[in-house]
């Protein structure tokens, strides 16, 4: 298994997560790396987290807490991209693991996420994660 880590987006990895790739047919489901950053300049909330495999850059994502009405401990997963090349190697639950984790330190007791019906293998990780469908958007109780 492979060591991944999540780290701050900074000057020096941002290029990086731009130049990751998704596979043509996902590009519709998710807005591009370089979308995410710059929104993250004027959402003030928005925490982007850049996922490393050893010391290579292959994904990226990005959360937030709740704030209608503002409520920290509840928060969104509402982007999350692993590069083309690296998908199908197990990843993404240890990626949400992670997440779970940085959520659970900063007080969230829910974490919740949705995705497009057309992007089903985002769906089918959100399950095998554990993530309950509600036919809107999926939830994951932080434990």
């Amino acid at each position: 298994m492979f060591m991944i880590s999540l780290r701050e987006l900074t000057k020096e990895n941002y290029l990086d997560c731009i130049r990751l790739n998704l596979h043509p047919e996902q590009e519709e489901n998710l807005a591009s790396n370089a979308i995410t950053i710059a929104q993250s300049h004027f959402e003030t909330d928005y925490r982007l987290k850049v996922i490393y495999e050893q010391e290579t850059v292959i994904g990226l994502l990005a959360f937030c807490h709740e704030d209608e009405p503002l409520d920290y401990s509840i928060y969104w997963l509402f982007r999350f991209m692993i590069d083309k090349d690296h998908q199908n190697k197990g990843h993404g639950k240890q990626v949400l693991n992670l997440l779970v984790e940085e959520v659970k330190q900063l007080g969230g007791k829910t974490l919740l996420t949705m995705h497009k019906p057309s992007n089903q293998q985002a769906g089918k990780l959100y399950r095998a994660f554990g993530f309950q469908e509600d036919g809107v958007m999926g939830q994951h109780l932080v434990k």
